[in-house]
């Protein structure tokens, strides 16, 4: 059945094919071919979460075919399933050492469960045998940077230009990183590229982010503006702009939906860092995440799918802390999720979670203004790409937040971005206290962390605390309006 079923494989029959494999592994269900087919042809059909399954018990039963290795272990990353496709892609890679595809997909799983060292000693060797290979040398550049290796980052950077001319993203992460001391080669290179009419908006848009905060840095704010302005317009063309009608009527939706009760979960670890991008969230996790009894997470996507699809409280709130807990620690007392836009979901984490902690990240709005519209963020969040959009946007965030404030039981802390950095121990006492821990200097020491931050502010919140980005939106006033 299993030669029959390969042969409507062939001939496009996947249902058809599906069916005799089927009826194979019924016949015969300690044969690894069949289940392997079986899986096979479910993910030819998209039908991922099955198809696991079916991989699994092949790869159970013949550990030692590599191509049911490579089938199952490039299904659980395609399903976002890191944390078991991470021992897969590393089995997969000490058996096909030459096979670079699965390295860069190990890396990159690394690099997003927030391991990025790990990920570039995978790229380091990687590149040891693949000495040309830019793909390898880009990515071992992002995973330096991540990690906060800035000296290799940048000579991996350097390398990637040096063996792949012409690609504007390396130029871009060594400009965006090196800013103000951008090397003037690099400078030129990035205008040069800039006005060649074969570059596309991709490559505008890259460019002109990273040439912007250059010569910001530089002092030169007309240049960085009209690098931003062209940037944005570049992405705008990519990606559309926001939404405007979809926005006000999903805030609507969410100011007219009842607050349910909390019948999740009592656990009281959760701590959800929230405002508009580019407020001091990532500074916040630093903090609380340096404290002996404290865990940084990350940005948790959990808590926006379970918005998108609940189910029960209690089945929901497990899911959610299965992953912040693996993301954090497991004798954490508190698990940061600084996932900045759960503002929209903080209904949902009132109800999983009855004993949270909110933290409510603000500042003045015109410097968040400028933070967003100079970032490379537009891919994800097209609001940024207008700075009138980013206004209607900041409005709904607001309205969002003091409607929280009236209607849930949860503790929500406001904090001003201005106040912390203008004198950080008092506000970061007040902090700790709020989350019912007991103060530890050492969270004064942030900064010297080695956790990965794989948010633009990564290298910001690598250096002690300063007020050098307050009010930054006064040199850009005429723009701002």
């Amino acid at each position: 059945m299993c030669a029959a079923g390969r042969q409507r494989g062939k001939a496009g029959d996947a249902p058809g094919a599906l069916a005799l494999f089927e009826q194979a592994v019924a016949v015969a269900p300690e044969s690894a071919e069949a289940w392997f087919f079986q899986g096979v042809t479910l993910a030819e059909l998209k039908r991922d979460d099955e198809a696991v399954v079916a991989l699994r018990r092949a790869y159970a039963l013949s550990p030692s075919q590599v191509a049911v290795l490579g089938t199952l272990a490039f299904t659980e990353f395609r399903r976002n399933n890191l944390e078991a496709a991470v021992p897969l892609l590393d089995a997969l890679c000490r058996r096909q050492p030459r096979d670079l595809d699965a390295r860069m997909k190990l890396g990159d799983a690394l690099s997003r469960l927030g391991r990025p060292a790990e990920a570039a000693a995978v790229y380091r060797a990687a590149t040891a045998q693949e000495p040309a290979a830019g793909d390898l040398w880009m990515a071992l550049a992002q995973a330096e940077d991540e990690a906060g290796d800035r000296r290799a980052a940048e000579a991996a950077y350097r390398r990637t230009i040096a063996v792949r001319p012409g690609w504007v993203m390396p130029l871009a992460g060594i400009l965006a990183m090196q800013r103000a001391q951008a090397d003037d080669e690099h400078v030129a290179l990035a205008q040069k590229y800039l006005e060649a009419p074969t570059l596309g908006d991709d490559g505008v848009a890259t460019l002109g982010y990273a040439l912007g905060k250059v010569l910001d840095g530089r002092g030169d704010h007309a240049g960085a503006m009209t690098a931003w302005q062209r940037a944005n317009a570049a992405r705008r063309r990519l990606t559309g702009p926001m939404d405007r009608e979809e926005l006000a009527a999903r805030v609507e939706r969410i100011l007219k939906t009842p607050v349910e009760p909390g019948t999740g979960s009592d656990d009281p670890r959760p701590v959800f860092v929230v405002g508009m991008l580019r407020s001091g969230t990532t500074l916040v996790e630093q903090i609380i995440a340096t404290h002996p009894r404290a865990a940084g997470c990350g940005e948790v996507p959990t808590l926006p799918a379970i918005a998108a699809n609940p189910r029960d409280p209690a089945a929901d709130a497990e899911r959610y802390l299965e992953v912040a807990v693996r993301r954090g620690s497991p004798d954490a007392l508190r698990l940061v999720d600084k996932l900045p836009l759960n503002f929209f979901n903080l209904g949902v984490a009132a109800r999983l979670f009855p004993n949270a902690h909110v933290v409510w990240c603000r500042r003045d709005p015109r410097d968040v203004a400028l933070s967003n519209f100079s970032e490379n963020t537009a891919l994800q969040f097209p609001f940024a790409t207008d700075l009138e959009d980013i206004a209607i946007y900041q409005a709904a965030h607001d309205r969002l937040m003091r409607h929280w404030q009236s209607v849930l039981a949860l503790p929500i802390l406001e904090l001003e971005y201005e106040a912390f950095v203008a004198d950080i121990e008092p506000q970061a006492r007040r902090l700790i206290e709020f989350l019912g821990l007991e103060w530890d200097p050492v969270c004064l020491e942030f900064h010297a962390s080695k956790r990965a931050v794989q948010t633009p502010s990564r290298w910001q919140v690598r250096q002690p605390v300063h007020t050098g980005s307050v009010g930054r939106w006064r040199a850009y006033r005429e723009w701002l309006g």
